[in-house]
């Protein structure tokens, strides 16, 4: 069964219009590949960075701690995702100094390395994380970073198709409506998943 998720390009959209409302408007500016890269009006690069879930992934050229990472060459970094996880309505957004994120991913990695991990030494996948799912030396940087947060609201928009709710524009599964519901749930409710139960009538 494949999640409900907010599309990219919504973040995107949503993740523009909060620094606009910051008074921080972005012009895209030119970039290989899927990079989405922008400029502030004094010039300033930004790049920015979408993601269903409260994480931060970040590849590393090598497994070397002091590896060139891929969210490096730009002067700030926006981070955009839902504020429920994998769900349509409220986003925030992190804009944050360049310097700032890649210190902490190469901190956490040394961190993590320290640890006598079970790894074959080729890992070249580095995250943080903004809730507390992940490892405890890469996780909270919803508060860490708090002061990085934009202030503003703005939310992604679903599309209705027969009376459906879908992220996609197309009609989600019975099975996709219910385990979004699930993850809602326990989102507001500040419980596992695991702890909620659905039951319905049809």
């Amino acid at each position: 069964m494949r999640p409900l998720k907010v599309p990219n390009d919504q973040l995107l959209e949503v993740g523009l219009r909060l620094m606009e409302q910051n008074g921080q408007p972005l012009q895209r500016a030119e970039a290989k590949g899927r990079a989405m890269l922008y400029r502030t009006v004094d010039g300033q690069t930004v790049r920015v960075r979408t993601c269903n879930d409260h994480v931060l992934v970040v590849v590393a050229d090598s497994p070397d701690p002091e590896a060139k990472l891929n969210i490096e060459g730009t002067d700030s970094i926006l981070i955009v995702m839902p504020e429920i996880p994998r769900s349509p309505g409220p986003v925030m957004a992190y804009f944050i100094p360049t310097a700032v994120v890649v210190e902490a991913v190469r901190s956490n990695h040394r961190d993590w390395l320290a640890s006598n991990p079970s790894t074959k030494g080729e890992n070249r996948t580095w995250a943080i994380w903004f809730d507390e799912a992940g490892p405890a030396t890469s996780n909270g940087y919803a508060q860490r970073w708090a002061a990085f947060r934009l202030k503003g609201s703005a939310s992604a928009d679903v599309s209705v198709e027969s009376g459906t709710a879908s992220l996609t524009g197309s009609t989600p599964t019975l099975g996709e409506v219910i385990a979004d519901a699930k993850r809602r749930i326990a989102a507001v409710a500040g419980v596992p998943e695991t702890a909620v139960k659905v039951t319905f009538d049809i």
